[in-house]
């Protein structure tokens, strides 16, 4: 027998081999993102953490790589999108994806710095499937 569903786990960020990426709400809620925030991922070898680099209120008005704002303009967007070709290069290799990385993320942990850390299960390639 098969499934007719197949797999029901939906994708948390997407990474693109042109440079674009895309958080969905739950990560947005949980690293508590706003507009103009960049972002950035942490590995330790083995495990990859995305994570707020830098604040907006911080940047101090300039154009950073990999800053997200909203997908929609008006309303209450919760997906935000940014760019960054070297992240989505990094990512899609790390996953042995070509074009897209549609990954799942994990629990939130905060690491001994205070930051909000939420890990990129790279293994699971959910555009693959």
């Amino acid at each position: 027998m098969k499934s007719l569903l197949g797999t029901v786990r939906r994708s948390d960020v997407i990474f693109r081999a042109d440079g674009r990426f895309v958080l969905k709400a739950r990560v947005v809620r949980a690293l508590n993102i706003s507009p103009g925030d960049v972002v950035d991922v942490l590995s330790d070898g083995c495990e990859y953490y995305l994570y707020i680099a830098c604040h907006a209120d911080r940047a101090l008005c300039g154009s950073y790589e990999a800053q997200v704002f909203p997908s929609r303009a008006k309303g209450t967007c919760r997906h935000f999108r940014g760019s960054s070709s070297r992240l989505c290069k990094a990512i899609l290799a790390v996953s042995k994806a070509v074009d897209k990385a549609a990954l799942p993320c994990g629990e939130l942990i905060i690491d001994e710095q205070g930051r909000r850390l939420l890990p990129i299960i790279v293994h699971l390639n959910l555009a693959a499937k």
